[in-house]
C-alpha cells in the first residue's frame, strides 16, 4: 500500500475535519479535491450510522483519482459483499472497479451489468459510475465510457457532474475525432449556464483552451472560476500552469503557493509546484520547497527525488549523492527512469563507479533510445577504464542516434588511443578537428596518436603539434603542460629533421618560459651550446 493512505489516516486521527456527509465527500471528488474527500470519508467510516459499503466505495474512488491504486483496492474490497445473493449495486460497482484494476475487462463488464440490473437500468448515477470507471484515472474503454455517460446524461441532463464528465470523455476522444472537442466545449458551457456558480465548469473550459494553446482565454476562464470560489485549490493550480506557459513565472509560483496553502498536508500539491519549478529550471526554489516538505515528511520519496535532481543541477554533487542514497534505501521504492539517471550521474560524480555502471544500464532498459543517456554511459565506461566496452557503447549510440556529439567523439578517440588502435584514433580525432577547428584538444591528441604511427623519424605529429601551439597560445596558462610538450616536439623536429638549430633553440626556450623545470628543453639546450 502506498504511504498516501497512511498520511490521510494520520491526519484524520489528529482531528482535522471538514464537512461530515457522504454528499460533501462526493462533491469534493467531483471538484478534484481528493485529499479533502479522503479525510471526510475516513472519518465517516468510523461512524456506525453511515453506510460502510458506499463510504468505502467512494474512498476507493478518491484514492484511485489520487493515483494510489493500492489503497483504492483495499477500500473497494471493503465495499464488496461476499454474498452475491445479497449484493447491492454499489458492491457490484466496486467489484467491477477491482476487475478493471486487474485488467479483467470481461469480469468487470459482468459486474457492471449486474449493478444495472439491480436498479432496472433506471439509475443515472450507476451509469455515471460505470462510465467513470472506464475513463478515470486512465482510459480503459473510451467508447464504453461515452455510451454509459451519454445514458446517464439522457436520464439526468441537469446533473452538472454528469454533464462535465461527459464533456471530459468527448475531449479525450478528440484525438480520434476533431469534432469531439466542440462537443466537449458545448457540454462545459451548458453546465455553466445551468449553474452560474459552477467554478468547475470554467476550469474545464480553461483546460480546453489550454489544450488549444489559447492561453489568454484559459487565464480568463480560470479567473472566472476564482471569482466564484477563491478558495478552490485546483483553480490556483490550473492558473499557475497557464502562467507557466505564458512565461509569467512569478505569478505561476504565487498561484502554486496558494494551491499548497489551500491543501494543507496534501503532498501532491507541493509536488505539483516542484514539478513546475524543476521544469522551469528554477532549481534553487525547487530544492528549497523540497527541503520544506521533508521537514514535515522526512521519508517522502517525491521530495527526496526532487532534492536529488536539484542538487545535481546545482552542482551540489556530494549533497545530492547523500540524498540519492537515502532515496535508494527507501523500502519498496519503485525507481523511475529519472531517479536512475540522476542516481547514476551522482554516483559517477563521486567516483562510485560500481554504482554508476549498475544504474546506467537500468535506466537504458527503460528507454534504450535516450541519446544523452547512451553518451553518458559510454563516458562512464571510459572513466572506469572499460575502454573496449566504451567504444562499443559509443557505436551503439551512433547506431540508434545517427550521430555522436563532439564530446562523444573526443572520448571515443581517447579510448581507441589507449587501446593502441592508432588508425581508428587518428580517424576519430580527425573528425573531432573537422567539427571543432578552434579547439586545441583535437590537434594535441591527433599529434599524440601520430607518435604511434610510422617511425619516430618521420615526424608525422609535426603539423598537429604546430597547430596546437597556434590555437592554444591564446590561453598559455590553461594549456601550459601540453604547450610545453608541443614546444619540445617542435624543438626536436627542427633539430633532427630540419637541422635548424636556431628554430630548435627558440622552441626549447619557449618551453622553458612556460616551465623552468622542463628537463627535455634544459638538456637539449645544453647540447646546442
Amino acid at each position: 500500500m502506498k504511504k498516501g493512505f497512511f498520511i490521510a489516516v494520520s491526519i484524520f486521527l489528529t482531528g482535522v475535519t471538514y464537512a461530515q456527509t457522504l454528499q460533501d465527500a462526493q462533491k469534493e471528488i467531483d471538484n478534484e479535491n481528493y485529499y479533502k474527500a479522503r479525510v471526510i470519508l475516513l472519518k465517516l467510516l468510523s461512524d456506525p450510522a453511515v453506510d460502510k459499503t458506499e463510504t468505502a466505495y467512494y474512498l476507493g474512488n478518491a484514492f484511485l483519482r489520487s493515483d494510489d491504486a493500492d489503497s483504492a483496492k483495499i477500500f473497494y474490497k471493503m465495499a464488496v459483499n461476499p454474498d452475491p445473493k445479497n449484493g447491492v449495486p454499489i458492491s457490484y460497482l466496486a467489484s467491477g472497479r477491482l476487475a478493471l484494476l486487474s485488467k479483467d475487462t470481461t469480469q468487470a463488464s459482468k459486474n457492471f451489468t449486474r449493478a444495472l440490473q439491480l436498479t432496472k437500468s433506471k439509475n443515472a448515477n450507476i451509469y455515471y459510475e460505470i462510465g467513470d470507471a472506464y475513463f478515470r484515472p486512465n482510459i480503459i474503454n473510451l467508447s464504453a465510457a461515452i455510451s454509459n455517460l451519454d445514458e446517464a446524461h439522457r436520464m439526468d441532463s441537469k446533473n452538472t457532474t454528469i454533464t462535465l464528465e461527459l464533456g471530459d470523455a468527448h475531449l479525450a476522444n478528440s484525438a480520434n475525432d476533431n469534432s469531439e472537442g466542440g462537443k466537449a466545449m458545448n457540454l462545459y458551457e451548458n453546465a455553466t449556464e445551468q449553474n452560474d456558480k459552477l467554478a468547475l465548469g470554467w476550469i474545464k473550459i480553461g483546460r480546453l483552451d489550454m489544450g488549444g494553446r489559447i492561453y489568454d482565454q484559459a487565464i480568463e476562464a480560470f479567473n472566472k472560476a476564482l471569482a466564484i470560489d477563491q478558495r478552490y485549490p485546483v483553480v490556483h493550480k490550473e492558473l499557475g500552469q497557464a502562467y507557466y506557459w505564458t512565461r509569467q513565472y512569478d505569478k505561476m509560483i504565487q498561484e502554486f503557493q496558494t494551491y499548497i496553502n489551500l491543501s494543507p498536508g496534501d503532498s501532491k500539491a507541493r509536488i505539483s509546484l516542484l514539478e513546475m519549478l524543476f521544469s522551469n529550471k528554477d532549481y534553487d526554489k525547487c530544492a528549497d520547497e523540497a527541503a520544506k516538505g521533508l521537514k514535515n515528511d522526512p521519508n517522502n520519496v517525491d521530495y527526496l527525488r526532487f532534492l536529488t535532481y536539484c542538487d545535481y543541477e546545482l552542482k551540489r554533487y556530494k549533497d545530492g549523492y547523500d540524498v540519492m542514497k537515502q532515496l535508494m534505501q527507501t523500502p519498496n521504492i519503485k525507481l523511475k527512469q529519472r531517479d536512475l539517471i540522476y542516481a547514476a550521474r551522482l554516483a559517477n560524480s563521486q567516483g562510485d563507479t560500481t554504482q554508476a555502471l549498475s544504474l546506467y544500464p537500468q535506466a537504458l532498459a527503460v528507454d534504450s533510445s535516450n541519446c544523452d543517456l547512451l553518451g553518458e554511459y559510454a563516458k562512464a565506461l571510459y572513466i572506469a577504464k572499460h575502454y573496449d566496452e566504451a567504444t562499443k557503447q559509443y557505436a551503439a549510440k551512433k547506431s540508434k542516434c545517427s550521430d555522436l556529439s563532439s564530446l562523444d567523439i573526443y572520448y571515443l578517440g581517447r579510448a581507441y588511443l589507449i587501446m593502441s588502435d592508432s588508425i581508428m584514433a587518428d580517424t576519430t580525432f580527425g573528425e573531432f578537428i573537422k567539427r571543432n577547428p578552434t579547439s586545441p584538444d583535437g590537434y594535441f591528441w591527433r599529434a599524440r596518436t601520430n607518435l604511434k604511427i610510422g617511425k619516430l623519424e618521420d615526424f608525422l605529429s609535426y603539423p598537429y603539434y604546430q597547430k596546437y601551439i597556434e590555437v592554444a597560445s591564446a590561453d598559455p596558462v590553461k594549456y601550459k603542460s601540453n604547450l610545453v610538450e608541443s614546444y619540445d616536439y617542435l624543438g626536436t623536429y627542427y633539430l633532427e629533421k630540419e637541422k635548424d638549430k636556431t628554430k630548435a633553440k627558440e622552441s626549447f626556450q619557449k618551453a622553458l618560459e612556460l616551465d623552468a623545470n622542463d628537463e627535455i628543453a634544459t638538456e637539449s639546450l645544453k647540447q646546442l651550446k
